[in-house]
């Protein structure tokens, strides 16, 4: 009889590395569901960003749309949210015909910033290559925590500053080396580029407050906020004159549509799998895959695309990468603080923890 082996036990107990053979990993069914989602999400994100890379710097005809492609991710997110509504809440959930739990005031904020963040994130690729632009955006974590400080009175560990600050080190690094490298660089993309990490910084801690203190569910969060983002971004689109040549463009070059419709709809599967990891594996786990996926596309980004050289681009990956670990390792230790937080309440109040538990559970899904 087979004895089968919990991955997740085994990295709990300590048990050495040499335990962790391949034909231990493949016997356990919940690694195997584990290699399997961390395999589609690095690899569905991985061509995502290659898709994106080549449709900026690579595609014929592409005249600046990124305000399109922000629209276009969009409303995959919009649509898939709208559909786990109908199935939940049936015609009303799937029209938002249903009192929201949060304040619309809010929602209508965050679509705000979540369509500037977007659209403006697209937008810095058209003054800053990929591989730095990626690293740039990581910086959010330092907008994030002032404002988690600040405003929801969070506490901030020391790892965490300083990963944050090694985040800004690897920024400045690589805009440097791009400054260095490139003729044409524009400092513009570095202005864009810090109000979208401010968009976007507070776009998600507002997302927390409806979640956590309104107690919103993440399908009404994603409903609002991509759907009114979407009114945003096409308003953007309007503005600069951007909307009427961008669907000309798409509408009669098959190929550039696919390509635009494949890379969100490989971002999205990316997104579901990490959400999964999540739910499934945890926090921690999660946080791993992400910080290989990033890792992955800067080094990626150099491989496919050749960019000038310079060492300033080696030293910020180099902050780049430990910032991660750093940020992975900070995320392990409150993942495993929390655990036992929660042992301890399941040994003293199992019942109340058991109901509290279910209600939860159903309310996520």
């Amino acid at each position: 009889m087979a004895v089968w082996i919990s991955l997740r036990n085994l990295l709990a107990a300590g048990a050495p590395m040499s335990a962790f053979s391949l034909a231990t990993i493949l016997e356990d069914a919940e690694a195997r569901r584990f290699l399997v989602l961390s395999a589609a999400f690095l690899c569905s994100m991985q061509i995502s960003a290659i898709l994106e890379e080549y449709i900026y710097v690579s595609l014929p005809g592409f005249a600046n749309y990124f305000w399109t492609v922000a629209m276009v991710e969009l409303g995959f997110f919009a649509v898939s949210s709208l559909a786990v509504r109908w199935k939940e809440h049936g015609m009303q959930g799937f029209f938002l015909m249903q009192k929201p739990q949060a304040p619309w005031q809010l929602y209508l904020i965050m679509a705000l910033l979540l369509g500037l963040s977007q659209g403006l994130g697209k937008v810095t690729f058209r003054y800053l290559n990929y591989a730095t632009n990626t690293v740039v955006k990581s910086a959010k974590l330092v907008p994030t925590l002032i404002i988690s400080v600040t405003w929801l009175r969070r506490s901030i560990s020391c790892a965490q500053w300083v990963a944050a600050l090694l985040l800004v080190m690897s920024s400045a690094l690589m805009a440097l080396g791009e400054q260095a490298a490139a003729p044409s660089f524009n400092p513009t993309g570095l202005v864009i580029a810090a109000v979208q990490l401010l968009c976007a910084a507070l776009q998600g801690n507002m997302q927390e407050k409806a979640l956590k203190d309104h107690g919103a569910s993440i399908t009404e969060a994603m409903a609002y906020s991509n759907g009114l983002g979407m009114v945003v971004v096409f308003v953007a689109m309007q503005v600069s004159g951007e909307a009427a040549p961008a669907f000309e463009f798409f509408m009669s070059s098959k190929f550039a549509l696919s390509l635009l419709l494949l890379r969100s709809a490989t971002f999205f599967i990316g997104a579901v799998s990490l959400t999964a990891i999540t739910k499934e594996h945890g926090t921690g786990a999660a946080t791993a895959v992400g910080t290989a996926r990033k890792s992955l596309t800067v080094l990626l980004s150099f491989m496919i695309f050749p960019k000038p050289f310079h060492v300033n681009y080696v030293l910020g990956t180099l902050a780049f990468v430990l910032a991660d670990i750093i940020y992975l390792q900070v995320s392990s230790a409150r993942l495993a603080k929390n655990k036992i937080v929660s042992q301890a309440d399941d040994d003293i109040f199992p019942r109340e923890k058991s109901v509290i538990g279910k209600d939860v559970g159903k309310e996520s899904v």
